[in-house]
């Protein structure tokens, strides 16, 4: 048989586009008298590219969080209206004040903080005269309050414990 009748069409290695990429790779640019290799250029230009994203995401995270701290305190006190009035009724129509137990010891002496740890969120209704002491880490509340003038006491936080 003759390979001409047969019709046959020789066959060539077939290269596969990984090899096209590393003989691309492996070609140098030439810019003056300097001779870079393409790998070199490659590499360097992501290593910018990555850390141009790092800086641009870390101002950007900066500013997120320095903008305004009055928002942030205000997006906690409503998360925390949110989660708290799911278990009770909170009063209606007043903005509540938010602080945080900072340091437990100093409130060893009152019984509304005898059960505070550091952390603890404490939101208080001063027109409806309450006080409930959250405590996020768990996400129960701790204690409830009537805040009242005269001879019972008032649950007193020091003004290091404000956010």
């Amino acid at each position: 048989m003759d390979l001409k009748s047969l019709n046959l069409k020789k066959i060539g290695r077939l290269r596969s586009p990984n090899l096209k990429i590393a003989e691309w790779l492996e070609k140098r640019l030439v810019i003056g008298k300097y001779s870079y290799s393409r790998k070199i250029i490659l590499v360097a230009v992501l290593i910018v590219v990555f850390l141009s994203a790092v800086i641009v995401f870390s101002v950007i995270a900066y500013r997120a969080s320095h903008t305004d701290p009055g928002a942030a305190a205000q997006k906690e006190i409503k998360k925390l209206i949110s989660h708290i009035g799911g278990f009770m009724e909170l009063p209606a129509g007043e903005q509540p004040t938010l602080a945080t137990v900072a340091d437990q010891e100093k409130l060893k002496g009152q019984d509304f903080f005898s059960h505070a740890q550091n952390g603890d969120k404490l939101l208080i209704y001063p027109k409806a005269k309450k006080a409930i002491l959250y405590r996020p880490s768990t996400g129960k509340i701790i204690e409830v309050t009537n805040l009242t003038s005269g001879s019972q006491p008032v649950p007193v936080v020091p003004p290091e414990t404000n956010p």
